[in-house]
Formats: C-alpha cells, sequence, structure tokens
C-alpha cells in the first residue's frame, strides 16, 4: 500500500511539475570579490554547465560557474587582467566545463582582435590568436572545430569585407573564410548584435541588413540581403532584429524598431508577417530546442518600449505573459535550461546584467504541443466518437493505463514515438490495430506522437 501511494505521490508531483506556468528565478552568480557580482556574458554548455563572465574597461574580467543547472555558483579564483585600457570582451564561447575562449579587442584604440583560450576551467587563459581587424563573434561546435568573425580589413588592398577564419585544431591554425571570399556581400558592412546557432547553423546580421550564415560548422558561407536596410539600429525606417534559427532555410525574427515578429523559410529572401508579442523596439526572440515554444523578452531602455516576457506555443499567432519584468539576451539549448538577464528588471546597471533561469512548463492543452510539451493529459471523451481535445487527428485512453495505451484516430496511424519525461526519445514503432502496448514502461509521465500532414502531434499519458 506504501509503495503504491508513493508511486501515485510520485506520479502526481511529475504531473504538477509538468503543468506548472513559466517563471524567472534569479541565479545567484559568485565572483572573486574584488569585482562586482554582474555578468556581461554568459554560455549555456549543456543542462548542467553553464559560464558566466564579468569584464571592466580596466581589463578585468572574472569568471562564475554553475555545474547544476544554475542552481549553485562558484567563482573562478582567478581573474585574468589585461592592462591596455582600449581593452573589450567582445565574446564569450565556453565548449565544456574545462574549455572556453575569450574574443577581445586591444592595442589604444588600433581595434585589433585577440583570441584567448582555457583549458582548465578559466584558471589560466592564453592568447591563442592576434587578428588585425575587432573581433565580434566566437563560436565553437566542439573542443576543435570553430570559427571567428572579425571586422572588415579597411586597407587600400583589401576587399573590405567581413573577416571570417575557421579552426579545426582547437586554434592552433586558421583558414581564411570571409573578405574577398564573401563573393555576394557589400563591402564596409560591420558585423552587428544579432546572432543565432542551432546545430552546424550559425547565421549573424550586417549593418545595412545581410544575413551572413554558414550551415556547415563554417565551411562554407552564403550572403543574403534581407527584405532590410539596416540591422538592429533604431534611426533605420525598416531594421531586422533578433532571429531565432529553425532548420537551414526557417527562422523567426523581429522588426527592431516595432518588435512584431515575422518568418521566413527561404533563408531571409522573403518574409511573412506572423504576430505581434507587444513590446515595441528591440524585442529578443529565442525558439526552446525540441519545442513549439516561442520565447519574447524586452528590457528596453527605450521611450515607448515594453518590458517584460511572454511564450508562444503556436508559432507566434498568440502569447502569454509571462510576467511584466525587463529581461535582456535570452538564450536557450532546452525546456530546462533558457536563461536571460534582468533581474529585476527595473534598468539599472546591476540589474540587467544579473541572470534569470526560466522554470515551469506553458499551460496550453489545445496545441498539439511537442515531447516536452504536450499539452496536458487527455480526457479522450468517447471512444466512440473520437470527442475530445484536438479529437480530428487522434485520442488516446485509457488515462492512466496499465498495458496498452489505445488510439482513437480518423486519419491512418502507422508509425508513433513515445517521450520519456526529461523529453528523451525512448521508442519508435508501427501500430496495426491502433493500440500500442506499453506495459514494459516505468510508471510516469510520457508523451505520445503521430505524424499527420507533416505535423508531429502530441498527447500526454501516465502509465500506472
Amino acid at each position: 500500500m506504501i509503495k503504491k501511494l508513493s508511486s501515485f505521490i510520485l506520479v502526481h508531483f511529475s504531473y504538477l511539475v509538468l503543468f506548472s506556468q513559466f517563471s524567472w528565478q534569479k541565479m545567484s552568480t559568485v565572483y572573486p570579490s574584488t569585482v562586482n557580482n554582474v555578468s556581461i556574458n554568459y554560455s549555456i554548455v549543456n543542462e548542467q554547465v553553464i559560464w558566466s563572465n564579468f569584464w571592466n574597461d580596466l581589463g578585468k574580467v572574472a569568471f562564475s560557474k554553475s555545474m547544476d543547472g544554475g542552481n549553485t555558483w562558484n567563482a573562478v579564483p582567478a581573474v585574468f587582467q589585461y592592462n591596455d585600457y582600449n581593452f573589450t570582451v567582445r565574446d564569450f564561447f565556453a565548449v565544456s566545463e574545462n574549455v572556453a575562449f575569450l574574443a577581445t579587442t586591444y592595442q589604444n584604440n588600433i581595434g585589433r582582435g585577440r583570441l584567448y583560450k582555457t583549458t582548465d576551467g578559466g584558471n589560466t587563459w592564453n592568447s591563442i590568436k592576434d587578428f588585425t581587424t575587432g573581433l565580434s563573434y566566437v563560436h565553437f561546435w566542439d573542443t576543435n572545430v570553430g570559427i571567428v568573425v572579425c571586422y572588415p580589413d579597411m586597407s587600400n588592398s583589401s576587399s573590405k569585407k567581413i573577416e571570417i577564419f575557421k579552426t579545426t585544431d582547437g586554434g592552433v591554425t586558421w583558414v581564411a573564410k570571409g573578405g574577398s571570399l564573401l563573393t555576394n556581400s557589400k563591402p564596409n558592412q560591420i558585423p552587428r548584435y544579432i546572432k543565432d546557432d542551432l546545430g552546424d547553423f550559425f547565421w549573424f546580421g550586417s549593418n545595412e541588413g545581410e544575413i551572413i550564415k554558414t550551415n556547415d560548422k563554417g565551411t562554407t558561407w552564403s550572403v543574403v540581403q534581407t527584405p532590410y536596410e539596416s540591422s538592429h539600429y533604431e534611426y533605420g525606417s525598416k531594421s531586422l532584429g533578433y532571429f531565432a534559427i529553425i532548420d537551414a532555410n526557417t527562422a523567426y525574427y523581429t522588426d527592431f524598431n516595432t518588435g512584431k515578429l515575422y518568418k521566413t523559410t527561404d533563408g531571409f529572401l522573403t518574409e511573412q508577417y506572423v504576430g505581434d508579442p507587444g513590446f515595441g523596439r528591440q524585442t529578443f526572440i529565442e525558439k526552446i530546442p525540441n519545442t513549439d515554444i516561442l520565447i519574447a523578452v524586452s528590457g528596453s531602455y527605450n521611450p515607448g518600449s515594453s518590458r517584460g516576457s511572454k511564450y508562444s506555443t503556436d508559432g507566434g499567432l498568440t502569447w502569454v505573459l509571462i510576467n511584466s519584468i525587463g529581461r535582456l539576451f535570452v538564450k536557450s539549448k532546452g525546456i530546462d535550461t533558457t536563461f536571460a538577464f534582468g533581474w529585476d528588471g527595473l534598468g539599472g546597471w546591476d540589474d540587467y546584467w544579473r541572470i534569470v533561469k526560466l522554470n515551469g512548463r506553458p499551460i496550453d492543452p489545445q496545441n498539439p504541443g511537442t515531447p516536452q510539451n504536450p499539452g496536458t493529459p487527455q480526457n479522450p471523451g468517447n471512444p466512440q466518437t473520437g470527442t475530445g481535445s484536438d479529437s480530428d487527428i487522434f485520442a488516446i485512453y485509457p488515462i492512466p493505463t496499465g498495458d496498452y495505451l489505445h488510439i482513437k484516430s480518423k486519419i491512418l496511424l502507422d508509425s508513433f514515438s513515445i517521450w520519456d519525461f526529461s523529453g528523451r526519445l525512448i521508442w519508435q514503432g508501427k501500430s496495426a490495430d491502433n493500440r500500442i502496448n506499453v506495459s514494459g514502461l516505468s510508471k510516469g509521465v510520457y508523451s505520445v506522437s503521430v505524424l499527420h500532414q507533416g505535423v508531429h502531434h502530441y498527447r500526454k499519458f501516465i502509465k500506472e
């Protein structure tokens, strides 16, 4: 009896966690006592390892790290000191708990780039490459394969195009991929503050509205002139804002000045209006990987812009308010690994450069959902009529189930997929009689999906 009660409590607790609303949790980053406890950059390695770093114009750089998904943070004892008064940290990227890269500029207003690397968790940093122009981005796919993006070389003999370099040996050697090789890029472009990565992809915007992108880990690059005349520019009449890559040709993005959401399905050649999160200028957008969830945040300093965060589970058509506290620079590697800046959202320096983490799950039972967000456990209504939420696609019963999960569907059901509570795919199979033998599954909460007209439709069920 006690064992059964414990199992019920565990399943009930899992159920409640899955259906809790989104909220933001403050991260208690810890830095050495000699620096301020604010973070200028953060980098998500995986569900457990997250780095953050502080720097100032005196060349002092410090690091904080979490090894448990943000629950606890510890200072990296060493403080990296560079004495050039023009020292600037331009970008930061962590590959593992021990390996990370720091992109900087240096040399008294000349604006040259220097890349640093640590292999011991941030205790020591070594200069691995100097570049003739300022560094904008650093991105690595693993400890060996990565790229840097630099400002154009403006010397008389140069192409005056953005410079890109790739390494396959952790930064020992570099091969030029930009400059004159960016044949479709206009000269005198500079990288702007909009970029995203997904799998083998890395895309970024230029000041005149170009998107420069690689879909093969930096081996080849292409340039597309978007429908926008500029990027990240508040005085442009049509300026491209932040974007989230969906696949090789698809992305969601915002108009920088209006905050309205658009979608491209042809790599930014054309756009389709989707909806309006309602925050106005400088709305950040992110898609949580392996879900249908879009997150929009804003913490704009601009008059007339709203502060807050919202989520959408229908591709940006409608939005649900999380709260009205200002947020900036949202990044995600999964439903339990989504972070942003903005502690109390009031706009102060210390506030906007403190990290928060997204907790909970959306509540949207009418949406087909995703493995991590399949909607509520479904009440199929009458199995003979198929009544119930979204029953034109399929309904499942009984819930909870012990051995067989029966499927009532008006479409021909062939294959199915089942995910566990954490969103891990554990089973793919076929059903000849519209039922699935789940007797071998452990007790808990799962989701099952079928594919219909190119769209996966998900339902959650409880195995008792």
